[in-house]
């Protein structure tokens, strides 16, 4: 098992030296494959599954998110804008240790649209405000989105 760990380690550091050569629209393209291969793993069911127990009630929507996902905080910052809080990387890479690149910080970005976008079904625009691999204090997005009066 130790060998596979340390293979992971040397791959993971040659995939973030990689990434500092590519261009911006080349990294984005892989980041957004990554991060929406994450989202269909498991965090875009979650999502789905909270939007349907808050009856399409973006607080309580924002309100189940947290409960699945404590280290994490909504705020309903305006009708179209909420901020996500993380106090704690998301990213399993991460926290394995296994990355430690701040350019895969867009990787969650697009993570955490396809979440939105799976569970509201309709476009939605999230930035990056600060990140922990950046360092901020926390990692801090927000998330635009523009759904009809009827459906919040």
């Amino acid at each position: 098992m130790n060998a596979i760990l340390d293979f992971l380690s040397y791959w993971f550091d040659g995939l973030a030296k990689g990434l500092e050569e590519l261009d911006a629209p080349a990294r984005t393209t892989l980041l957004r494959e990554c991060g929406q291969a994450c989202a269909r793993s498991y965090t875009a069911q979650v999502f789905r599954e909270s939007w349907e127990r808050a009856g399409g009630d973006v607080a309580s929507f924002l309100d189940e998110l947290a409960t699945r996902f404590p280290a994490s905080f909504y705020t309903l910052l305006d009708d179209g804008t909420i901020e996500v809080r993380l106090g704690a990387c998301g990213c399993d890479l991460v926290q394995a240790g296994w990355v430690t690149s701040p350019l895969l910080c867009e990787c969650s970005v697009h993570n955490l649209q396809a979440n939105f976008e799976a569970a509201l079904g309709t476009p939605v625009k999230v930035t990056l405000k600060t990140s922990l691999l950046r360092g901020g204090e926390a990692c801090v997005f927000t998330v635009t989105h523009h759904l009809a009066p009827s459906d919040r």
